[in-house]
Order: structure tokens, then C-alpha cells, then sequence
């Protein structure tokens, strides 16, 4: 999944005038919807974390013990010029060891009366440890916790721990400091345990985590934690004279780490405000750290990682959240992402203003991150140009940056760029650090942030929920990892129930475009087909009311007719392909083995489907693409 900006971007760009491809996406003087709002502290607190174990003192484990990890699983532990920083290894656990009857752990009674049982995984010389677990059929009322030298981590309800399995993934444990991992199950006394499997297949070897953020110790020791950032990265703290505003932001900047396909990256993130100041905790970052619900899922968040004093290299009083996120909306072109943390906001933290506005070049901006997982450092520069950056990672603007004052490295990714409030007295977010080519050795080289002018119109039912949507809504994307089908809806109720998980099976991919939920000027209604389920169990849509009547005669059994105006788009010129002015092309595959369909607007995608020969693209025009219909910009 991550993708690893290149250093090398000039080698796949194409350079256009400030404003020149950005015009569709800004809001028109006339709209009054909100593109700015001010920031927040936060209201409420998280929960603490738990004192302690449940289990009685000295209770036996069931052990799963691993061997030191290799000196070729550590080498892949290289320290990134940008992108997420990859900080822990992925280990298999042995088959023999990575089953687990719940019937045959040894059970002691507590004093509550239920019953508790342990499970210890040891990796030696790991830093930190996180487990992935799976559980099958859990009895009701059970509870899971997690231990380790950075505190226990609990309650989470078995339930949940299965349900990320029904959704393709695996539930991964937070970051546990040192190297053995305790896992505590908590059954009522009445609870039936015959048949109740748990699986541990694989865990992650981290360098570098939990209670132990300073430097680590071993081969990767110049590669991340506190103190390993290049020299000429600057400490907020240092910043003279000192600059409150920027202080005000640090409080809702994050660490955060995360996990995919067994392995653990960290990346930067910031807390972003909403319009109502709900409190509700948004968090901005890059869709190259966060691209999907099973990584969201996995994230572990970092708030106050600052260093108390000028060059100070101890350890903060910082906080840790632990309970993952959901995934609300991201652009792989633009390399955006938005995820709602599934914990409150720490007491403290501040919600950071924003701006959806494109930036002039000369705008002098700030940015606030943890390059290499070190202490937040600051960067102080100015906007030189917009850059158009079309490969096979994103295919979008970006504002380009140079710094005059620090850089930005490995971990720095998702940080935001931000600008002085027209007021002053705070920052404004405008964008996130996609990844460039700054270093200490070429600190005026440029780094590359996306624009929140960008992201905004695709997430305003979160952002400006108070707002007039002005008849637009999310027509809002899932997958099924079983079936390896795609879904698309803009139904409250359907896109309820698909995230509470009540039809099993369905994760949302982030993904999103905008359309009409009635009849605009110029637009035409989109048609829904169900194919029954004994002839695929799928969904098609048009926007041609053409095509839809021939698809209805052509297949009165396998496809039933649901609905003829699911939503409103535009449609392209059925010659030429073309959509009109303002509008974004929607481009529909076809997956003839799963009998399937996929709808996109994002170009990286639609170039990935088109060269595989499982899709196969159907709509208007020429080609080499064909869009099949048209949302909104904005």
C-alpha cells in the first residue's frame, strides 16, 4: 500500500503557471458556503489509559516466543529521504504457535468473578512490539487488553477484535513498549469457550515506539527517534523569536504510527477544526500514510511529542492514543486524507484552523512536523510555484515550497503547511507534505504539499456540516476484500449501515466525488441495476437514460431495476469524451470475472485499471480513456 514519493520528481512533471489547472476547484466569490475556519481548543478529554491488568498476580502465559530478528528483516529499516518512515518490521509467527484454543490457556477467577487468561509474545531486542490478533466466534461480554512496558491498553471488545477480520483486515495491538507483548482475555464466568479459536499470525518488530522514543539502540540508531533528525531541522522550542501562533498549532500536531501488511511506519498529522467546533477529532495528513480503513484502523497517535527547552533531547510528557481511526475521505492524486480518531482529542490539544484557498507564490508559510520520528522540529519558507506532478503515485498540484529556515525528512510526510491568520494570532492549514527533495546538505531545494482547496468540497458534510451543500452530496465508495467487489452510494442509510458493519464485509476506500442528490441545470439522472445473486450479486450504474432502458429489456432476470435516479451528474460528449467546464470526469471499468464495476475520479487509479486485464473501461469518446459521466468540482 504505502507509496514513496520520489526525490526525483522533475523527472515526471509538468510545470504550469500559478492558478493555471486550480481555477475549477476554487470556491466562486458568489458561494457562501465557509472557506476558512478558526481553531479550537479542545473540550473534552480521552479516556486514561488503564492502571492495570485484570489477571491476578503471577497468572501463567501461554508463550510465543520468536527468534532475534535477521540482519536482512532489519536492513529494510533504511532511512527514507521522504515518504512514511518505516520503523518496524514484519515477523511471521510460527505455524505451531500462532493457534490458539481459548479453552486450553490456563484461566484464574478474578475478584469481579470473571475469568482472565494471558498470552505473552516475545520478540527479542524490539523496542516496542505490535500484535496482530484474530478471533473467531467470541463468547459475548469478552474483553481484550494489551500490555506492555508503556502501560496497558484496554478495554476492547472482542467483538470488534472479530469484526476486523470479517472486514478483511486484522486487529493490530497499539504500540507496546519493550520487547514482549502481554495479551489478556477476560471472559464472564458463564462464558462457553469450547470452539473459540485466537489466532496471532504475525507481529511487528519495532525500532523505535511505545515508552522507548529516544534514540534506539542497534543498526537503525541513525535512523529515527529523538536526536536523529538532520542537524539543521530547527526545534520549536529554538525558534526565535518565539512564535506563539506556531506554539497554539503544536498543540494539535501528532506523531503517528501505523501499520500495513505487518509492517510500521510513522508519518506527521494535524488536528483539524470544524466549522461548528464540535470537538469532533479530524485529523489532516497524506493519503501515502493513510490509504485505507485496515491502516486507519492501526493508528497510533502521538500528541505534545515537543521538546521542553531549546535542543533538549528528553523524552516529553506526550500522549498516546491508541484506538485507531476511521477513514472518511482521500485523494490518491492529490495525496490528501481525513480520518475521525476513534478516541477524543487529548486534554490540551488545540483543533487547528484552515484555509481553502490557493496560495499566491511569495506566501510565506510554516510547517510543524516529525521528520525521522524525532521531537517536532519547524520550518519556516515561502510558496514559489504550483506543480503539476503526474506519475504513477499522484497525478495533481502541488505548491511547492522552499524553505529558509530547517527542512523536512523521512517521517515529515502529512505535516501540514500553514499560513498567518490575515488577523494574526494563529495558522491556518492549507495542505500536507506530499514529499521533496529538501536536505540539510540543499536546504533551498523544494518540498511539494497538497491543497486543502482541493480536499474541501469532498468533505464538507464534515468540515462545514452547518453549511449549504448546495443540492451536492458524496456519492461515498466500498470494497469487499471476500467478494472483491466495489460498491458506490450516496444513501444516508445504505452508507450507515455498510460503516456500522451491520452487512459484513463492506470498508469504505476513502474515495469519493461529488453529485446532485436532485435535478440540477444540465445534469441527468443515474440509473441503479442490483444483479441478483446468482448471477454475481452487483451493482451498475448510468447516467444515460438510453442505456439504461436497453439494460433493463436486455436483462429482465439477472439485472433487477432499482431505481432510475439514484443521484444526478452531467454527462460527457458522447463523441468526444469531453466534460463540461467545472465538472470531473467519472470513469467507469468493468471486472468481467467478478462481474463488477468500479467508478472513479481519481487518474492514478483509472490508469492502474486500464492497464489490467481484468478491467476493462466502458463510456464515451475516443480514448485512450472514456469517461462515463461527470460530477462536480466543487
Amino acid at each position: 500500500m504505502n507509496r514513496f514519493p520520489r526525490v526525483a520528481l522533475a523527472a515526471a512533471v509538468l510545470v504550469l503557471a500559478q492558478g493555471a489547472a486550480l481555477a475549477a476547484t476554487e470556491i466562486a466569490p458568489a458561494d457562501a458556503r465557509p472557506v476558512a475556519v478558526p481553531p479550537a481548543d479542545a473540550r473534552v478529554t480521552s479516556a486514561p489509559k488503564r492502571a492495570a491488568l485484570a489477571a491476578p498476580t503471577g497468572l501463567a502465559a501461554r508463550h510465543i516466543d520468536l527468534t532475534p530478528p535477521t540482519k536482512d528483516e532489519l536492513a529494510q529499516l533504511v532511512k527514507p529521504k521522504s515518504g512514511p518512515l518505516l520503523v518496524g518490521v514484519a515477523r511471521a509467527v510460527p505455524a505451531a504457535s500462532r493457534d490458539i484454543l481459548l479453552r486450553d490457556l490456563a484461566w484464574e477467577t478474578t475478584a469481579a468473578g470473571t475469568r482472565v487468561a494471558h498470552v505473552e509474545v516475545k520478540s527479542p531486542g524490539a523496542a516496542a512490539l505490535r500484535v496482530a490478533v484474530a478471533i473467531d466466534r467470541p463468547p459475548a461480554g469478552m474483553i481484550v487488553r494489551f500490555a506492555g512496558s508503556s502501560g496497558v491498553f484496554g478495554d476492547v471488545s472482542a467483538a470488534d477484535v472479530a469484526a476486523a477480520s470479517a472486514q478483511g483486515g486484522q486487529y493490530w495491538s497499539p504500540d507496546l513498549g519493550g520487547d514482549v507483548a502481554t495479551i489478556e482475555f477476560e471472559v464472564p464466568a458463564s462464558a462457553v469457550l469450547d470452539g473459540v479459536a485466537v489466532r496471532v499470525p504475525r507481529i511487528s518488530h519495532l525500532v523505535v515506539g511505545g515508552a522507548d522514543l529516544a534514540s534506539p539502540k542497534g543498526p537503525i540508531a541513525r535512523a529515527t527517534g529523538i536526536g536523529t533528525a538532520g542537524a539543521c531541522n530547527v526545534d520549536l522550542a529554538c525558534v526565535s523569536p518565539a512564535d506563539a501562533a506556531a506554539n497554539d498549532l503544536a498543540k494539535g500536531v501528532a506523531k503517528i504510527t501505523f501499520v500495513d501488511e505487518g509492517r510500521t511506519y510513522l508519518c506527521s498529522a494535524t488536528l483539524i477544526n470544524d466549522s461548528i467546533s464540535s470537538n469532533t477529532p479530524y485529523m489532516w495528513t497524506a493519503d501515502h500514510c493513510i490509504s485505507s480503513q485496515a491502516v486507519a484502523s492501526t493508528l497510533n497517535s502521538y500528541f505534545f511529542f515537543v521538546a521542553a527547552t531549546c535542543n533538549n533531547k528528553g523524552t516529553p510528557p506526550f500522549v498516546q492514543l491508541s484506538a485507531g481511526a476511521k477513514m472518511l475521505g482521500r485523494s490518491q492524486d492529490n495525496d490528501w486524507a481525513i480520518v475521525r480518531l476513534n478516541q477524543a482529542a487529548p486534554a490540551g490539544s488545540r483543533f487547528a484552523a484552515w484555509r481553502a484557498e490557493s496560495l499566491a507564490n511569495g506566501t510565506p508559510v510554516i510547517s510543524l512536523h516529525h521528520p525521522s520520528g524525532d521531537l517536532l522540529k519547524y520550518s519556516r519558507g515561502q510558496v514559489t510555484r504550483q506543480f503539476l506532478v503526474a506519475d504513477d503515485l499522484v497525478n495533481g498540484f502541488f505548491n511547492e515550497v522552499v524553505w529558509s529556515q530547517g527542512i523536512t525528512e523521512g517521517g515529515s510526510s502529512g505535516g501540514a503547511v500553514a499560513t498567518l491568520a490575515s488577523g494574526g494570532g494563529f495558522y491556518e492549514v492549507r495542505g500536507g507534505l506530499y514529499g521533496g527533495i529538501s536536505a540539510c546538505e540543499t536546504p533551498t531545494e523544494p518540498d511539494y504539499y497538497s491543497h486543502f482547496e482541493i480536499a474541501l468540497p469532498l468533505m464538507r458534510q464534515y468540515l462545514t456540516p452547518d453549511a449549504d451543500m448546495q443540492g451536492k452530496v458524496a456519492a461515498v465508495e466500498f470494497y469487499n476484500a471476500a467478494l472483491d467487489h466495489y460498491f458506490l452510494s450516496t444513501n444516508p442509510v445504505e452508507i450507515a449501515n455498510l460503516d456500522s458493519g451491520s452487512t459484513v464485509g463492506w470498508v469504505r476506500t476513502g474515495l469519493r466525488f461529488l453529485v446532485y442528490s436532485a435535478p440540477a441545470a444540465g445534469t441527468s439522472p443515474v440509473c441503479r441495476f442490483y444483479r441478483a445473486p446468482a448471477f454475481g450479486d452487483s451493482h451498475f450504474y448510468s447516467a444515460s437514460p438510453a442505456e439504461c432502458t436497453q439494460t433493463a429489456a436486455a436483462h429482465p432476470v439477472d439485472w433487477i431495476y432499482e431505481s432510475p435516479n439514484v443521484f444526478y451528474v452531467q454527462l460527457p460528449n458522447t463523441t468526444t469524451g469531453v466534460c463540461p467546464a467545472g465538472t470531473v470526469a467519472v470513469y467507469r471499468f468493468f471486472n468481467t470475472a467478478t462481474t463488477n464495476h468500479r467508478y472513479t475520479t481519481e487518474q492514478v487509479i483509472r490508469d492502474q485499471m486500464d492497464s489490467s486485464f481484468r478491467w476493462m473501461a466502458e463510456g464515451y469518446g475516443p480514448g485512450p480513456y472514456f469517461p462515463i459521466m461527470c460530477a462536480a468540482a466543487s
